[in-house]
């Protein structure tokens, strides 16, 4: 084998052994005259069933009907080469996107002998480019379409790199005014001085989004409050592209938070004024009918003892004496409500106090209710106020008497409580009725000063609210739970003390 035969068979082995590039010949014609395995890997043809064949075999219908593959070969042959990109058809009839390359081979005397063409299919990265171009159409028109939010691209530095309409209805300034100025420009003087906006791309660039609110200056130099958003734009590795800046003008939403605030302002105002007048109205009411009866039974004692009845005037004394201490009692809860009572707490043991009131408590109800006492036998020392805790049994239970006007049954029950969640072992005490019940909204309700089921006159709405403000002066809480039609139950829970020793001397006689 002479030299240029052996250098021209090392050249055909060297372009058979490349499988990625389709590299073969056309004569002037464009008629294929050599095929290598890359190019029947690429297109599908075996090399017997592409040589002597035109080329345009290759081209799409629609560029072959445009005359494309000849166009292509006078282009190459006019000025040496011929470069583009476009969709070829494979022997199975799909297609692949192409990289072509096509150089006019002449001999010395610059006669045409042929084409050398080189193809690459490139379709993995052409759809790669598309979808990146697609998702960056499709932001765009999505940040286009923003225009109640102001949306923009910062560099690392914090200078403005993108600018949307939503960001030049809320700022002021068009896009050609502030692409490449740094976003410290739309925080005061004051904070650009401060370095109000390295502080904020800081703080987002450490945790990766930042949130906060500001006012921000528009371009003619008026303010407005606004909600921001910045996140840090980094790829995989951690490595600080830019940020993205999100601005939202809530400056209306401020405005109408405060009027509203006002405006709640002065409807609670408005329903002060009308608890209070309730309560004028149920105080005046239990005072007007304790002054009938002191009237009354004072008068009747005149009598006898204008007819020398001396006993039965005392009688009657003796009635003014509980309507005065009725008064008394009355007075009492008010000055414990407004916090002017003091309490004085005493260790005493819930179970067996209650178990003292039961005959007290039993006349309160009268005989269309009654009442189960289900106390634990185990002592349950705690520290309050005894007499208080008697106002708010008392309570209770009444509260329970009313809710049954057709009569039921009152329960009450004491139990220990275990520690639990972190929580000391507690004393609780617990009242149920079989009663109307209570709407999950009134029962909300219920702790509330002045706040009453009862008809006018007939309550202060003082009962509930004295408990609630004696149990947790007591350090205990207190919780309801009401149900319509069901009834409702009252919990209540105070601290449990270690030491029982003293309590026996102090449990009421």
């Amino acid at each position: 084998m002479t030299s240029p035969d052996l250098i021209e068979h090392r050249f055909e082995l060297l372009v058979q052994s490349v499988v990625d590039y389709a590299i073969y010949m056309l004569d002037p014609e464009g008629n294929i005259a050599s095929w290598n395995s890359g190019a029947q890997q690429i297109k599908g043809y075996a090399a017997e069933e592409v040589l002597g064949r035109h080329f345009s075999l290759f081209y799409t219908e629609e560029d072959r009907a445009r005359g494309l593959p000849g166009r292509v070969l006078s282009i190459a042959a006019s000025e040496g080469r011929y470069n583009g990109e476009a969709w070829r058809v494979r022997r199975d009839g799909s297609r692949f996107r192409a990289l072509v390359a096509i150089d006019a081979i002449r001999d010395a005397n610059g006669t045409l002998l042929g084409f050398a063409k080189v193809t690459r299919d490139v379709t993995k990265r052409w759809e790669a480019q598309s979808k990146l171009e697609q998702s960056e159409r499709r932001f765009r028109l999505f940040a286009e379409g923003a225009v109640d939010y102001a949306l923009c691209m910062l560099d690392r530095d914090g200078f403005v790199q993108d600018w949307n309409e939503g960001a030049e209805r809320i700022a002021g300034y068009r896009q050609i005014e502030i692409v490449g100025r740094p976003v410290a420009f739309l925080f005061s003087e004051e904070e650009q001085a401060a370095g109000l906006a390295s502080l904020l791309l800081r703080q987002a660039s450490d945790k990766g989004v930042h949130e906060d609110e500001r006012a921000c200056v528009k371009s003619d130099g008026s303010s407005f409050q606004a909600k921001l958003t910045i996140r840090a734009l980094k790829d995989k590795d951690g490595v600080l592209h830019g940020f993205a800046f999100l601005m939202r003008d809530v400056s209306g939403q401020r405005a109408t938070e405060a009027e509203l605030e006002s405006t709640r302002e002065q409807l609670l105002q408005a329903q002060k004024l009308d608890a209070l007048g309730q309560l004028t109205g149920g105080v005046a009411h239990d005072f007007n009918n304790i002054l009938q009866a002191i009237t009354g039974h004072l008068d009747v004692a005149s009598l006898h003892l204008e007819r020398g009845n001396a006993d039965k005037a005392a009688h009657q004394i003796e009635s003014v004496t509980r309507s005065v201490e009725r008064a008394t009692h009355l007075v009492r809860r008010l000055l414990a409500f407004a916090r002017r009572q003091p309490l004085m707490p005493t260790r005493i043991d819930l179970s067996r106090h209650v178990a003292s009131m039961a005959e007290l408590l039993e006349r309160t109800v009268g005989p269309r209710v009654s009442i189960r006492f289900d106390l634990t036998p185990d002592p349950l020392g705690v520290l309050c106020d005894p007499h208080q805790l008697e106002t708010a049994l008392v309570n209770l239970v009444i509260n329970g008497r009313d809710a049954m006007p057709q009569g039921g049954c009152v329960r009450v029950s004491t139990r220990v409580l275990s520690a639990r969640e972190g929580r000391h072992a507690s004393a609780c005490l617990m009242v149920e009725d079989e009663g109307v019940g209570m709407s999950k909204d009134m029962a909300s309700k219920a702790f509330d000063p002045f706040f009453t089921t009862k008809p006018l006159g007939q309550g202060t709405g003082l009962g509930l609210s004295m408990v609630h403000g004696f149990v947790e002066q007591s350090h205990g809480t207190v919780a309801l739970h009401s149900v319509p039609n069901e009834g409702t139950s009252v919990t209540l829970l105070f601290p449990l003390c270690e030491s029982m020793e003293p309590i026996s001397a102090e449990l009421p006689r």
